[in-house]
């Protein structure tokens, strides 16, 4: 019996390795949960749906990450309640180019509404040269309004973007877990 189960098996990996198929590459990682130990944080994969579903138009993204050669991404969000963050979103998305990833990133340039709501430019360098930081442009009657800040840059292939809002979230703060995640993935 063990014979036949082994023969089953060299036979199904053999059937696997020749489909033909190559599975795509793992993207880079993300912060780890040990970056903000004091709030909850869930992992995942995001395909081309999964990224476009955030913005104002999922539809037109998604066939956009497609043009552009979008390949796999990693996410990781924290959520809860601290004195300086209560939300952070993490990603590592990789493209088939560097041409593609700064296409992606032109488009985020030009699409910080789509994701905050009114963004405004911050005055915050982003971790590699050509980036983009916004922040939630201030209502000024809003009293439950959170600073936020979200910033892309890139890395190659890899586009990094980081979102994050809290009372205590800073220019300063937000500056550093940006280099936090720029240093775990790459």
């Amino acid at each position: 019996m063990r014979l036949v189960l082994a023969g089953v098996l060299v036979v199904l990996v053999a059937a696997a390795c020749g489909s033909g198929e190559a599975a795509p590459p793992a993207p880079p990682p993300t912060l780890s949960a040990r970056a903000l130990p004091e709030l909850d944080s869930r992992a995942r994969t995001l395909d081309a749906v999964a990224l476009a579903e955030e913005s104002l138009d999922p539809t037109a993204l998604e066939g956009l990450l497609g043009d552009l050669g979008y390949v796999s991404g990693r996410e990781r969000e924290f959520t809860g309640k601290t004195t300086t963050f209560d939300r952070v979103v993490a990603r590592t998305l990789v493209f088939s180019s560097g041409n593609g990833a700064d296409a992606y990133l032109g488009w985020l340039r030009g699409h910080g509404d789509d994701l905050l709501g009114r963004a405004a430019p911050a005055e915050i360098a982003p971790p590699a040269p050509g980036g983009v930081v916004f922040t939630l442009a201030r209502c000024g009657t809003c009293k439950k309004e959170l600073p936020t800040f979200l910033a892309g840059w890139r890395r190659g292939q890899v586009v990094l973007t980081l979102l994050a809002a809290g009372s205590g979230a800073s220019p300063e703060r937000f500056t550093a877990l940006a280099r936090e995640l720029d240093e775990a993935a790459t």
